[in-house]
């Protein structure tokens, strides 16, 4: 059975995506784990490109 992409506000009850971090209704927050961890590996993906740049960048220059 297939999973819904949608669910509950856990404070008002409107319906909301599931992967929202908070009510677009009420402005509660989900606690929707998914959502934060693609931010942080995002995150530290940016920071782990701008070091390569740095590093590799510099050898190109000399």
């Amino acid at each position: 059975m297939k999973k819904s992409m949608l669910q509950n506000c856990k404070a008002c009850e409107k319906e909301i995506s599931r992967y929202s971090l908070f009510c677009r209704n009420c402005g509660h927050p989900q606690g929707s784990m998914l959502a934060l961890w693609l931010m942080v590996l995002f995150l530290l993906l940016l920071v782990a490109y701008y070091i390569a740049f740095c590093i590799y960048g510099m050898t190109l220059v000399e």
